[in-house]
């Protein structure tokens, strides 16, 4: 269950943070674009893709090494799910080094916001759970 309600909040975040990264994208480089739709859709499939695999985290505390090969090897495949996505629905012209980089550039700042707030929501979990054990402890005790 807990799981489940990570995945939700990752999902969540990382729709919240691509509707403003993709309103800016689309400002910057389609700034005429008359959208359909369908947009709204792909973002919220990306974005499941994108999200599914913080599933995939063991339930364990990971190392530091094993902690970084984790998020490296997760944010490499978020840039081949989201660019590949985006070519095939059109986001951006794969001719287009600029849109390339705007691209690169939207995906680390997700990655890196949706990370930092999962990171802090966990921390404040721990931290209440912490504080919970402590007084049933000194209730226990008394």
């Amino acid at each position: 269950m807990k799981k489940l309600k990570n995945f939700w909040y990752v999902y969540t975040s990382v729709v919240t943070c691509v509707s403003f990264s993709a309103a800016s994208f689309i400002r910057i480089f389609f700034a005429d674009a008359l959208l359909d739709t369908s947009i709204i859709w792909q973002i919220l499939f990306v974005s499941f893709l994108c999200s599914i695999w913080c599933l995939l985290y063991p339930d364990r505390e990971l190392s530091k090494k094993e902690l970084v090969l984790a998020y490296t090897g997760h944010y490499l495949l978020v840039n081949l799910i989201v660019l590949g996505c985006g070519l095939w629905f059109g986001w951006f012209y794969a001719d287009n080094l600029l849109q390339i980089i705007g691209m690169l550039i939207v995906i680390a700042f997700v990655f890196v916001v949706v990370c930092i707030t999962t990171w802090k929501r966990e921390a404040h979990e721990a931290m209440l759970m912490n504080e919970r054990l402590k007084a049933y402890q000194e209730k226990k005790e008394s």
